[in-house]
């Protein structure tokens, strides 16, 4: 039996169920109380989870099965019962199918104080042990016939799933994609890929006495493709189906039924069980998450923490789902186009405004949805990044799919063996990862080695170097100075390297991790090169080559551009530094453009580019094609455009499967973002008021310090929901 479809069956159990719940944990102790006897009885209030018995016929241990979410309340309710009446009782063992671990510990010394010793057994009891003898064993196996699979053989696990998506056959295509693209290596063609899927979740809950026609088969898959794509898509069926046939599908030639082959039908089944297993545990992170963001102002209520959560995830879904949508659209346009940052925001205000609800917690529900749905997405749980990227992945498929019948030939047009050329946004985080320890989110780290090992050359200018000296050496001023006493923003890297925790006195000893003080260009460009394969090259010669209409407009459109960045406190004052950052950016510019005169290729085919994240390249992008009839075509990269290259591109067969599935699904972002002095100002009075602990101590209640106060930082206030979106919110 999978452990798997044992988990399922554990986490259906309802209050209903009770007595099969009873017979499991009666299997499970009774090696421990061979004299085991229950003296509860379903009658009174209609539920096992509210009866207690003894296995010895004695009062001092007793045992309480419970099969109810609101362990807390019911285990207190308990003990205060034991307290009153059951004054001999000593032991009160707790059998429960809820996950609980740790979070027990509070309750169990509060009981130990009662004097009673509280022993929980919870669901990570009962699945450590089914296999240990055979009645535990048996025990399980009949949970999982009579709980496990016939929730998996109905629809229900395929309707609640996938909330973005409306019709069943598009919500069981994607549960199916889902199952096939966790299990194919990754030199396997998309297209195969899709269609092979789209043919098993249209054969589902088939057998040799449920067969179907080839029609039937398309006219599944042909409700949620376009009308205009299906003769096509048809042919890519028909050739799934024969490749299957050969293995995990039944053919009958003549007629030409199909089904799925028994062995097929319950691997699938064992499958559906690790996802459902998946999605439950994902939704239990979102939840968890929701509860550390309560605030007394907030409204939130544990009754109405299943309807927020609900809404996260909704909001997750659709975010993902929109964003499959973008990348597919560039690849199919040949555009690339970097994250609309606001697009998070946008869905949250929409879910608001589809789906009001009438409690007090919604004022206060984008700050909390802004907070989790960033923390979600940046999860350091290994099983909630699998699962993330997995939904990203086959959202962006089903996304191609709706566009074009061959997604492998649309994919292959992006670039195989690029040649990028960081700017000083993308290796500033990279920095920031340097200083985290090991287990901390690496996500700029991941990638950039990620496009390394897939044959990726990646490049930085002398500029970037000299960039990167000056932000260090200002960063190590800043970390001697009152945050009070700063002028300007506190720079990037000391801000991050103070929200880690780590104290103002060390900064300026942690640099020299980058560089030396007698030769430091070359030391930070030798710790690119060792650390990240970056090594130095200049653009000065290919910038040079551009025609002087372009390369005069774009040098302006920068100087305009830091200029307007100045004069909104976001830039540097000193005209001199000022200066050299326009000319820094006009070379990498510029530079690429001259790169790619001897290309003649579609824009996604070019093998050079410029990987920014600063808001200002993007924007000038957008100018140029403004200003001139036929503008050169675009040299800029997006992260996330590139992490997706690296799962759909002709670079994916260059990646293993393990590494495929960790690359990070959000990327983008904008340094000139502010960053509040009043972070370091936290940091600082936390450290101060910690002192003589541990450091490791000190640094954990700066994280959560700074944790607490960005979401009171960045409150997004009711007045401003509804200015945006024209809404009343209760």
């Amino acid at each position: 039996m999978n452990r798997k479809l044992f988990e399922l069956a554990l986490d259906q159990i309802r209050a209903s169920d009770w007595e099969y719940f009873e017979e499991l944990s009666s299997a499970f102790l009774v090696s421990d109380f061979p004299s085991l006897r229950t003296m509860a009885n379903p009658s009174g209030d209609g539920g096992r989870d509210s009866e207690l018995f003894s296995p010895t016929g004695k009062n001092t241990i007793t045992i309480q099965y419970s099969v109810s979410q609101g362990w807390k309340s019911k285990i207190n309710k308990t003990l205060k019962r034991i307290t009153e009446t059951l004054t001999d009782v000593k032991v009160l063992i707790y059998m429960t199918n809820q996950a609980i671990g740790a979070k027990g510990d509070e309750l169990k010394a509060k009981s130990l104080d009662s004097g009673v010793v509280l022993d929980i057994r919870d669901k990570n009891w009962f699945l450590e042990r089914f296999e240990v003898d055979d009645a535990k064993y048996e025990a399980s196996s009949t949970l999982v016939d009579v709980i496990a699979k016939p929730f998996l053989e109905g629809e229900k696990i395929i309707e609640r799933r996938r909330p973005a998506l409306t019709s069943m056959e598009s919500k069981a295509a994607l549960t199916y994609l889902g199952l096939q693209w966790k299990d194919e290596t990754t030199d396997k063609g998309l297209t195969k890929i899709v269609y092979e899927s789209l043919a098993r979740a249209a054969l589902r809950n088939t057998s040799s006495e449920n067969r179907i026609t080839r029609s039937e088969v398309y006219n599944r898959i042909f409700t949620y493709i376009p009308s205009n794509i299906c003769d096509k898509a048809q042919r890519n069926i028909d050739s799934a189906l024969a490749r299957l046939s050969k293995t995990i599908i039944k053919h009958w030639t003549k007629e030409d039924y199909f089904c799925l082959s028994h062995e097929e039908a319950l691997r699938l089944k064992d499958r559906l069980a690790e996802t459902e297993c998946e999605e439950l545990e994902f939704s239990q992170e979102v939840k968890r998450l929701i509860e550390n963001e309560k605030e007394e102002n907030d409204h939130i209520t544990d009754e109405l923490l299943t309807e927020i959560t609900d809404r996260t995830l909704r909001i997750i879904d659709i975010f993902l789902i929109k964003s499959g949508e973008a990348f597919a659209s560039s690849v199919l346009t040949g555009v690339v186009n970097i994250n609309d940052t606001s697009l998070l925001k946008d869905i949250i205000f929409e879910d608001i405004n589809g789906n009001p609800s009438e409690q007090d917690y919604i004022e206060h529900f984008p700050d909390i949805a802004l907070n989790v749905i960033a923390r979600v997405l940046t999860s350091k749980n290994l099983s909630i990044k699998t699962h993330l990227k997995k939904i990203s992945d086959i959202y962006t498929l089903f996304s191609f799919l709706r566009e074009t019948p061959d997604i492998q030939k649309a994919t292959k047009k992006i670039f195989s063996h690029p040649k990028l050329w960081l700017d000083t946004t993308i290796v500033l985080p990279l920095l920031v990862d340097s200083l985290k320890p090991d287990g901390e989110d690496k996500k700029y780290t991941e990638i950039i080695l990620a496009l390394k090992n897939s044959g990726v050359e990646l490049r930085v200018t002398e500029g970037v170097i000299s960039e990167i000296l000056h932000h260090i050496r200002v960063s190590e001023t800043c970390s001697k100075r009152i945050p009070s006493n700063w002028e300007g923003r506190i720079p990037f890297l000391y801000y991050h390297y103070a929200e880690l925790g780590y104290s103002p006195n060390n900064f300026v000893n942690t640099t020299e991790i980058f560089r030396g003080h007698s030769r430091p260009e070359a030391d930070i460009s030798e710790y690119l090169n060792v650390s990240f394969g970056v090594k130095v090259e200049s653009l000065e010669s290919p910038a040079d080559l551009v025609n002087d209409n372009i390369r005069f407009a774009i040098e302006r459109l920068w100087r305009e551009a830091h200029q307007t960045r100045r004069q909104s406190g976001n830039g540097n004052g000193d005209s001199t530094i000022a200066d050299a950052l326009i000319r820094n950016d006009v070379e990498s510019y510029v530079g690429v453009i001259g790169l790619r005169n001897n290309e003649q290729v579609t824009e996604l085919g070019y093998k050079h580019w410029w990987l920014t994240i600063d808001s200002l390249a993007w924007k000038i992008r957008n100018k140029i094609k403004e200003e001139f009839d036929n503008p050169p075509m675009s040299p800029l990269m997006s992260l996330d455009f590139l992490s997706n290259s690296l799962s759909f591109g002709p670079s994916r067969s260059k990646l293993d499967r393990t590494h495929e599935q960790l690359l990070p699904i959000f990327l983008d972002m904008d340094l000139a973002e502010h960053m509040p002095r009043e972070l370091i100002e936290i940091a600082n009075q936390v450290r101060k008021s910690n002192e003589g602990l541990p450091e490791h101590i000190v640094r954990r209640k700066v994280r959560d310090a700074c944790d607490g106060m960005r979401r009171r930082y960045g409150r997004i206030t009711k007045g401003a929901i509804e200015t945006e979106q024209g809404a009343e919110l209760g």
